[in-house]
């Protein structure tokens, strides 16, 4: 089954292969989407075979042909081998730029490619076709695509912040936990690398939601939340715990 190959943060590639708690995906293992998802839907109505699309190297999504080019350590588009390397090992963000004639492969080094399972067949003008490792996105699937899974990655944080909130504000205690220990949470959980400069990202992403997405939070008040019922009852918290 053929497969592309995103360019995306290398935070974004770590969250996508430790989704499943069950199961760590290796890096040559692709994400999979059912057909109900919006991301199969932009591959499946963005693939193409077309010359175009086939003979043009885009560094921000490579297909399985080319990706297999490159293992090899040739061109993504073929021809003599330019490094010599072991085609079992996964390649590095600096590998694919030097594959591809860039002198400045060592600036971006957080930077990676995620391995996506692309639908196995697709309809054109009522004609089923299989889709083979040639084909990859066009320039528009290739952004939206990027777009959609950089959404759900600030979603799940947003998520995991407003979890961590009820999480701390239940059973009958308060536990005052830090935006920090928070994100280091996220961070751990999503096998991403806890530094300073990735937290600063991530409160970031959710400072901004709260701002701007979610203002319907600042429409209610403390009065607005008063009318109580008799089904409701108050309960006395007697702990507040500390954590650093």
């Amino acid at each position: 089954m053929p497969n592309i190959y995103l360019r995306l943060p290398i935070s974004r590639c770590q969250y996508f292969r430790h989704r499943d708690p069950d199961h760590t995906l290796a890096k040559n293992e692709p994400v999979v989407f059912n057909a109900f998802m919006p991301e199969y839907f932009v591959m499946r109505n963005s693939l193409s075979n077309a010359s175009a699309v086939m003979q043009q190297v885009n560094t921000q999504c490579f297909s399985h042909q080319q990706w297999q080019n490159m293992m090899n350590g040739r061109h993504p588009l073929g021809g003599d081998v330019l490094v010599q390397r072991d085609n079992m090992e996964y390649l590095t963000f600096a590998e694919v730029q030097r594959l591809n004639g860039y002198k400045d492969y060592s600036k971006s080094t957080n930077e990676d490619y995620l391995c996506l399972k692309l639908p196995s067949e697709i309809e054109v003008v009522d004609t089923v076709r299989l889709v083979t490792p040639t084909w990859n996105l066009d320039r528009h699937g290739i952004y939206k695509l990027i777009e959609l899974l950089n959404n759900d990655f600030k979603r799940s944080v947003v998520e995991w912040s407003l979890s961590t909130f009820d999480y701390c504000t239940s059973n009958g205690r308060i536990i005052a936990r830090s935006k920090a220990a928070m994100l280091e949470r996220f961070l751990m959980r999503y096998g991403i690398e806890p530094s300073t400069e990735e937290k600063d990202k991530m409160r970031r992403v959710v400072e901004r939601w709260i701002r701007s997405e979610h203002n319907f939070f600042k429409s209610y008040s403390c009065l607005s939340m008063q009318y109580e019922d008799s089904d409701e009852r108050k309960h006395h918290i007697d702990e507040i715990q500390w954590i650093e």
